[in-house]
């Protein structure tokens, strides 16, 4: 299955994703939009993964969120790798919280590369991505930079990180749909 680990996004923030997508398509940036209900944060992609695999993350997935307890994130600013010029994926940052998410996502990095998984080849930056560009043309290019520098300072608002989830995305012509495999509270039991 092919698998990743997520922290899913309150019921408030999917909303204000949704405001904000829609402003941004007003504004005429043509992309690949990610649905705002497939909206979430990141900790690591796995790729293609056994069923037995996915057990054994579900368990390492518990070890390491008994080291963590639930954490706010704000979600603040619009930008883009690997820059608002050069636009690959439109992405929303995260202020409150990120040093937070980089620890997390570093312990089940490390983890996970003890399991035998090839250690990520970027350093993490906790972000949720909007869209993404394959070859964006000029006009394109020069409305993410301006929807950029008009939004860096915006507050999309704040909410509670206080699970993991280990997500399959299961691929169709409609886009990607993803099914919860498992989730684990934070410092707490899982379900």
């Amino acid at each position: 299955m092919r698998s990743f680990i997520a922290i899913e996004l309150s019921h408030e923030i999917r909303e204000a994703m949704a405001i904000l997508v829609k402003d941004l398509q007003k504004d005429g940036i043509q992309g690949r939009w990610v649905s705002p209900n497939n909206i979430h944060l990141t900790l690591r992609f796995l790729g293609n993964i056994r069923d037995d695999q996915a057990v054994e993350i579900g368990k390492l997935m518990e070890e390491v969120a008994k080291g963590f307890f639930p954490f706010t994130v704000s979600l603040e600013g619009l930008g883009a790798f690997p820059h608002a010029a050069r636009p690959r994926v439109l992405w929303v940052g995260v202020g409150k919280g990120k040093d937070h998410l980089i620890h997390l996502q570093g312990e089940l990095e490390r983890r996970l590369t003890s399991m035998g998984f090839a250690p990520e080849d970027k350093a993490f930056k906790p972000h949720l991505t909007l869209a993404r560009f394959k070859f964006p043309k000029e006009e394109v290019r020069r409305r993410v930079y301006q929807a950029c520098r008009k939004r860096e300072q915006a507050r999309w608002g704040v909410m509670e990180a206080a699970s993991v989830v280990l997500f399959e995305s299961m691929l169709s012509p409609q886009g990607a749909r993803y099914r919860k495999v498992k989730e684990v509270a934070l410092g707490g039991p899982s379900s």
